[in-house]
């Protein structure tokens, strides 16, 4: 079992960069840097993933789609724990993974396109759910999960949470369906939450590039916390009595609409140059909200790719109000492969464009924000 080699820097940082809340104590985070040494059997990247706690350990698991296997670290320990192979055929068989939350080590949540199932910690099913049956007389769309909108159980409802993705209907009739459900485990019920999009997409009709997907990963306290991915605004829905809270005391801020086209070239470019507001992080440990802007290129003279994009990292409290934001270094973090626990925000050290980049290793800057 290989160690990792652990690199603790506690850095106090103070921002002078904007507070929206104009408070005069601004946030305090130090950062610790993980380095998991990993063999050619696992990945330095792994955008669908878990974590969940085991016998006092902090413990990630990855979809490697190269091997079709769930991959285990202890990230704690540093060291990567087992790989477990799926298998595609048989009573066991599952399809591409697209989305995975473990509720503990022996019950495992996974999606493929139409169908849910839990395993057990041996990677058997314990239970399938088949989605295309469940959701095909609705007319709701197809319930789906992926990188931004996570899968997510919820304990207390017994259900999980599904984007509703409409195909082949147009932006002006996509403004007015529903975006999300909740399916009961237990039932088979199905419920519509009263979430559409934005006023915004509907004043564009519908027109605001490639990105339209909900960003969810889950709640805090009794609320879902998500955000539309072509505005700066973050919501919550209460769970009790369905109501929907916004941020406050900040500027809400749009991605700019784009001339419909045939022409995926010009969807990129719109994408390049124009920042979106990737899906919102809760932080039950800490009662904070993290989101990440996924900006234009910091360098106006560079060539443009995806890859010279910047990211800056926003901090809200629970009350939805933004306290701080603060730029990343360019070329570092891997978008969407993010997750939290009870030692911070794990940004996963594996941009793409970073020259420097080890395969060899698993890397993460762990974030750990307190709030002053």
């Amino acid at each position: 079992m290989k160690k990792a080699i652990l690199f603790l820097f506690i850095i106090p940082l103070y921002f002078s960069c904007t507070k929206p809340d104009k408070r005069e104590n601004p946030i305090h985070f130090s950062i610790n840097e993980i380095k998991i040494p990993v063999s050619p059997n696992q990945l330095s990247s792994y955008p669908v993933q878990s974590n969940f706690s085991q016998k006092g350990n902090s413990i990630l698991m990855g979809y490697n789609d190269k091997r079709h296997s769930l991959d285990f670290f202890n990230l704690n320990q540093g060291e990567v724990i087992v790989s477990k192979k799926l298998e595609f055929e048989g009573p066991s068989g599952i399809g591409k993974i697209e989305s995975i939350f473990v509720q503990s080590s022996d019950s495992i949540f996974v999606y493929e396109l139409g169908k849910l199932h839990l395993l057990n910690s041996d990677l058997s099913k314990r239970q399938s759910w088949d989605l295309f049956q469940i959701y095909g007389n609705l007319n709701l769309g197809v319930p789906h999960c992926n990188f931004y909108f996570k899968l997510y159980y919820d304990s207390n409802h017994k259900s999980v949470y599904f984007f509703m993705n409409q195909m082949g209907v147009s932006p002006l009739e996509i403004a007015k369906l529903p975006l999300m459900t909740s399916l009961n485990l237990e039932t088979n019920e199905v419920i519509v939450l009263p979430i559409y999009h934005s006023e915004y997409f509907k004043s564009v009709s519908g027109q605001v590039g490639f990105m339209t997907y909900l960003g969810f990963y889950g709640k805090l306290d009794n609320q879902l916390i998500f955000n539309y991915q072509y505005e700066s605004t973050i919501y919550g829905f209460q769970l009790n009595d369905e109501r929907l809270t916004t941020t406050s005391s900040s500027k809400v801020e749009f991605v700019p609409s784009i001339p419909q086209t045939n022409d995926p070239q010009a969807y990129d470019q719109h994408a390049i140059e124009n920042p979106y507001y990737l899906s919102p992080i809760p932080d039950p440990w800490r009662n904070l909200i993290y989101s990440i802007v996924w900006d234009g290129p910091s360098d106006a003279n560079s060539y443009k790719t995806y890859l010279d994009k910047s990211q800056v990292l926003r901090v809200f409290n629970k009350d939805l109000e933004l306290i701080q934001t603060i730029p990343l270094p360019d070329r570092t973090y891997q978008i969407n492969n993010w997750f939290v626990n009870e030692n911070g925000l794990y940004l996963n050290k594996a941009h793409p464009g970073d020259s420097l980049l080890n395969e060899d290793f698993l890397m993460f800057d762990v974030f750990k924000i307190e709030d002053n």
